[in-house]
């Protein structure tokens, strides 16, 4: 049976939000709670390659079938050494789900026997058995089950009800075939659906709860920002308090803390690909950190490495960050220049500092949480940083000019060089 193959600990608990260890018996490593998991493409971190990835704290890595099931027979399917060994994770912990939180969009829909996704090879249809196969071949360390997840913010509430109805269907054929696996020891986690709709969301949590299940995903996928406090609420008030809560659609820091200060207590890490793909680098503090910083308001929580001003900017992006790219240290001036160079090695500094920083804000919350000081942090946080949308700032970019070019732009000159 696999009721046995996590525990979860609560260290510390005010009002709702949490302290906690989740515990996996067969690996015998624990993850510390609230986190994040470490987001995966395919199977590999993005920008990055192992040599990168043994400097950072990687514990918990969030692999999605979509991005493997491209083919009628998947060339992973064939390899007989699990997930771990096929793509190079022996020493972590795997955490597999269907869809791809980041590009969680409109696709085909869903029917009561299968689910659809997007893959590299177009739209698939995922059956239970399709599901029980994976997992069965991949053997993850945990699993969620089917969920029929809304992408539509208008949906009625027939689609709504219909959504959870179907996801608890196929959370009970999941457990069936499960037990069949049994010997493999993996625990499923259970989504927790219900979109908009508030008292879908306390029947869906309400019903999940009665199932034997190791752990909740409340899903918050597709809700704008303003909805995520009293959706979030109405999952976890009527989830029990002794299994962990993983949080998709909280992605961003205010969103993080919406979901900490509401039972959440393991998120989908997605933030820190989102901010690299911008060209951006995480900036912000909580908690001890942040009460050191000076007495402003609306500061930006992250720094467009994109930005002209910084080409003669000869200093780290954060002297107090232990990442390779604040280390060694390569100045945002040289990180500059990588990414208007089109260099792979910017993205590679940028996501190694991102997933660092990160971790280091999860850390921060937790030890916020052990002072019961939380609600203060959180309001100071919010009170310190602008809240508005981070955007690409690549999008008004344009390829600096070389004195020695003659008027052609850095990247044209390098590939007619070639």
């Amino acid at each position: 049976m696999a009721n046995n193959a996590v525990s979860f600990k609560l260290q510390a608990e005010y009002s709702l939000f949490r302290r906690g260890v989740l515990y996996f018996v067969k690996k015998n490593k624990s993850i510390q709670t609230p986190g994040c998991m470490t987001y995966t493409l395919r199977g590999s971190v993005p920008h990055l390659i192992k040599d990168n990835l043994s400097l950072l704290p990687i514990e918990l890595v969030h692999i999605s079938l979509e991005h493997f099931l491209e083919q009628k027979d998947p060339s992973s399917f064939k390899y007989p050494h699990g997930i771990h060994k096929y793509i190079n994770f022996e020493d972590e912990l795997i955490y597999c789900d269907i869809r791809d939180p980041v590009k969680f969009s409109p696709i085909s829909f869903n029917t009561d026997k299968y689910l659809s996704i997007n893959t590299h090879g177009g739209v698939r249809q995922v059956t239970p058995d399709n599901w029980a196969e994976a997992i069965r071949i991949y053997r993850p360390d945990v699993v969620a089950s089917m969920a029929d997840a809304i992408s539509d913010l208008g949906a009625k509430t027939k689609r709504i009800t219909r959504s959870v109805d179907r996801t608890l269907t196929w959370l009970d054929d999941n457990l069936k075939k499960i037990q069949v696996l049994s010997d493999l020891e993996i625990p499923v986690f259970a989504p927790v659906m219900g979109h908009t709709d508030v008292g879908e969301r306390a029947r869906s949590a309400t019903e999940t709860a009665e199932r034997d299940v190791q752990g909740f995903i409340v899903n918050m996928l597709g809700l704008e920002e303003e909805q995520l406090g009293d959706h979030v609420k109405a999952s976890t008030d009527n989830l029990p308090k002794d299994k962990p809560r993983v949080g998709y659609g909280l992605a961003s820091p205010e969103s993080i803390l919406v979901g900490v200060a509401n039972g959440i207590d393991l998120f989908d890490g997605t933030y820190a690909y989102k901010v690299t793909e911008k060209g951006r680098a995480i900036s912000f503090k909580f908690g001890e950190e942040l009460k050191n910083a000076a007495e402003s308001q609306n500061q930006p929580k992250t720094i467009s490495l994109w930005d002209s001003q910084l080409a003669h900017t000869f200093e780290p992006i954060d002297t107090t960050c232990g990442c390779e790219a604040c280390s060694r240290p390569h100045t945002k001036a040289y990180i500059h220049h990588l990414l208007n160079a089109h260099e792979m090695l910017g993205p590679i500094l940028l996501m190694g500092h991102n997933i660092y920083q990160l971790d280091k804000f999860m850390a921060c919350i937790r030890k916020s949480i052990e002072n019961n000081q939380f609600k203060e942090d959180m309001q100071a946080f919010m009170k310190h940083y602008s809240h508005k949308k981070e955007v690409n700032g690549r999008d008004d970019h344009e390829d600096e000019m070389d004195d020695q070019s003659l008027g052609v732009h850095l990247k044209k000159k390098r590939t007619l060089l070639l």
